[in-house]
């Protein structure tokens, strides 16, 4: 009974251990299945996160494309490019080698039809090389571009390495055809013709560095950027940069580059340019005996071209190890765990494995609402810098960050667009000299005092000048160490002309009053002077000393009889007719009659008139005073040197008025003056050459008829090849006279 008992003992014993042993065994089969399960969510969760963030990256590397490709089509619209004008090409390109800068263009290249290259411009400045041929790309890019089918787009071309160069330098080309067609002073009627392309070279390193962020996943995954081929364009190490990914990287059985064994789908997913998930392994040259498998998320950034379909695909990898290291210690801990508990007692085991699946569950939810607050936040950033760039760049004020030494930080596209900035411009490359030195105390006391504070100042601009009201405030919540003022400034030009010609008219009324009494007091006994002159006359020996000096008494007479008549001509008390008046005849009458004048000064006239006739209310003896007045002026600006004097006419549908502009290229008028040239009496005119009521008079019989004058102009130390004096004429349709114009866009031209 005894041994039959120990048998018992021995065998309840036995089945105890193993009871306990299969209860363990499948305790670890079930933690390791649930670790499997949770590493494959994790996993599942990790890419999505990944895969947010290669869409993002490849959006902005598509926008920047974009951008270069719509620059390449705006420049080449310029009339300078098309007709390879080196005199007008030079000064554009070095304005726009800041935007090809921006937009990471390297070199700008102008073949003509021919092959031979006009310019070559990059950051060692602009170079001319006629008579150079480039074989290949006579055969490749001129052919494709002399099609009459591709006019108008852009073919982009495969990634290249550039002979001479670090192989780790990647370089993309884009053509486009450029045809005659935009319309200028030398070309009125372009021929439209092909004439040759515009190549641009895009650095893909340079393009690389400024858009893909420093991107990091976990503690040692990074973003990186690879073309349909393989061909790595963007790494973290930039010896791989250059080299392919899909070639095995092994020669003679030893590693000599980095190795990325892809699935079949996830090469599939490269080559057509799809987006996905998945995993690969990899090898790196400096630890070969270690095999890494990542998991990798793929975002492609399409590219269209004639000659290839061309896909990048951005990348983001993580190694797997780095995202199931901590899950599967924490299940190594917990098996040892629920072992020694179900060594000391059966009866925890289930307990032990119910926890086992609580823990789990709950671990798998928090990974998940961590996740997914993860994604709301990244969503609801993305939102909120979206409706502020919207509100900001949309905007036509000038809306501007600077720091206290007049550092500009940040500046909307309309203020980048007029004053083409680039990062951390100083404001004295806005403002003049004096005036930016007032600012920078303005802004130092705003910051200060934390207190706003509006200025109205004047801006010039490449082809004008402004008013604007700027508007300081503090910015709140911000780096103390580094306070930045908000600057909005809002163009107020159009109000400030509006005053000026206000001030101009009242300052007229008052002065024609004062004027037409003068006027009248000098008028009597200066008639009783010139009387008592012809009654002398008949009284002396004509050719005698007396007859002589009373001559000289009755020229001087009538010379101040006209200074009279130019007063009360200012004063408009004066009769005139009111009738209509054909603007394009009197500017016809008026230079035949100044034809000799014009010849003997050598100035050369051109002439752009409406053919529709537009006709004016005013007498038209009144309006060719006008015209005569600012002819004269030009004629007299021009007269040392000759010139060009340029007069056009056009109907301004919109505003019922006829637009008058004379232009000549004369010595200009300063702006110290410009405030004073429609003032009565005020001339630069040497002492008997002029009485200073041309402008004066003429601003007066425009103002009469409801016109408006203004005036732009530049004098040769402003402008050394683009000086000269432009004033612009309204005046009103004259309604009994007016019928439906149609827009024709012609336009009568006459040159001599």
């Amino acid at each position: 009974m005894k041994e039959f008992g120990k048998k018992k003992l021995l065998g309840v014993f036995q089945g105890a251990v193993l009871a306990i042993f299969a209860l363990l065994i499948v305790a670890i089969y079930f933690g390791y299945t649930s670790s499997q399960a949770l590493k494959h969510t994790i996993r599942e969760q990790y890419n999505e996160q990944q895969f947010f963030l290669t869409g993002s990256t490849a959006n902005m590397i598509q926008n920047n494309l974009q951008s270069a490709v719509s620059d390449l089509i705006l420049l080449n619209s310029m009339p300078a490019i098309q007709y390879a004008e080196p005199e007008a090409y030079e000064t554009l390109l070095i304005s726009v080698l800041p935007v090809l800068k921006r937009d990471n263009i390297s070199q700008l290249r102008r073949v003509d039809r021919y092959g031979q290259v006009l310019f070559t411009a990059d950051e060692n400045g602009i170079f001319t090389n006629q008579g150079v041929l480039l074989e290949r790309e006579v055969a490749a890019f001129l052919s494709w571009a002399g099609d009459p089918s591709k006019r108008g787009r852009v073919m982009i071309t495969g990634v290249r390495r550039q002979a001479g160069l670090n192989p780790n330098r990647l370089f993309m080309d884009m053509i486009i055809p450029t045809y005659e067609e935009a319309f200028t002073e030398h070309q009125p009627r372009p021929s439209h013709r092909f004439s040759g392309y515009l190549r641009s070279t895009l650095d893909i390193n340079s393009l690389m560095n400024k858009v893909v962020p420093n991107i990091r996943s976990g503690e040692t995954g990074y973003a990186w950027v690879m073309d349909n081929f393989g061909l790595i364009l963007h790494h973290p190490e930039k010896l791989f940069v250059g080299t392919n990914a899909f070639s095995p990287g092994r020669e003679n059985s030893s590693i000599t580059g980095p190795v990325h064994e892809f699935k079949t789908e996830i090469k599939e997913m490269i080559i057509k340019g799809l987006e996905g998930t998945g995993t690969y392994f990899f090898i790196h040259p400096d630890n070969p005996s270690r095999q890494i498998e990542k998991l990798i998320a793929l975002s492609p950034v399409e590219i269209q071209s004639p000659f290839t379909d061309l896909a990048w695909s951005v990348a983001i990898s993580v190694p797997v190890a780095e995202i199931e290291g901590n899950i599967s210690l924490l299940y190594q801990k917990q098996i040892l765990f629920q072992g020694v508990i179900f060594l000391i007692i059966l009866l925890c085991a289930g307990v032990v494995f119910i926890y086992q699946l609580r823990w789990s569950a709950i671990l798998e939810h928090e990974v998940g609402q961590k996740t997914q607050h993860i994604q709301n936040y990244a969503s609801e950033l993305k939102r909120s810098e979206t409706k502020y760039r919207t509100l900001v760049e949309s905007a036509e004020d000038l809306i501007f960050t600077v720091d206290s030494r007049g550092i500009i930080k940040t500046a909307n596209q309309h203020m980048q667009r007029i004053f083409n900035l680039k990062r951390d411009n100083n404001i004295s490359g806005i403002f003049p000299h004096h005036e930016a030195g007032r600012q920078i105390e303005i802004i130092k006391e705003v910051l200060d005092k934390g207190k706003g504070r509006s200025e109205e100042v004047q801006l010039w601009t490449e082809d004008s000048e402004h008013w604007f009201n700027i508007q300081y405030m503090p910015l709140k919540e911000q780096d103390s160490r580094h306070p930045l003022a908000l600057g909005i400034a809002r163009d107020i030009t159009d109000r400030k002309i509006m005053d000026l010609q206000l001030i101009n008219t009242e300052k007229l009324a008052s002065l024609g009053t004062m004027a037409a009494g003068v006027a009248h007091e000098i008028n009597n006994p200066l008639g009783i002077i010139l009387g008592y002159c012809e009654l002398l006359q008949e009284k002396v020996q004509p050719g005698s000393e007396e007859y002589n000096d009373i001559k000289t008494i009755e020229k001087k007479g009538l010379h101040c009889k006209a200074i009279v008549e130019s007063l009360l001509s200012f004063a408009r008390i004066s009769e005139e007719k009111d009738e209509l008046c054909d603007i394009n005849a009197n500017i016809n009458e008026i230079l035949s009659m100044i034809k000799h004048s014009l010849d003997k000064h050598d100035i050369r006239i051109i002439t752009q008139l409406d053919p529709e006739h537009p006709y004016v209310r005013g007498d038209s003896r009144r309006i060719q005073q006008v015209i005569l007045n600012f002819i004269t002026n030009s004629i007299y600006s021009m007269k040392e040197d000759g010139g060009t004097l340029t007069i056009t006419t056009r109907i301004e549908k919109s505003m019922q008025m006829v637009l008058l502009t004379i232009s000549d290229t004369g010595k200009g008028i300063s702006k110290d003056i410009m405030d004073k040239i429609f003032d009565p009496f005020f001339t630069t005119k040497k002492v008997g050459e002029g009485t200073g009521l041309g402008l004066s008079v003429s601003y007066g019989i425009i103002s009469g008829y409801g016109g408006s004058v203004t005036c732009k102009s530049f004098t040769p130390e402003e402008r050394p090849t683009a000086h000269g004096t432009t004033f612009n004429i309204l005046l009103p349709i004259a309604q009994t006279h007016a019928r439906e114009i149609q827009d024709t866009g012609s336009m009568i031209s006459t040159n001599s």
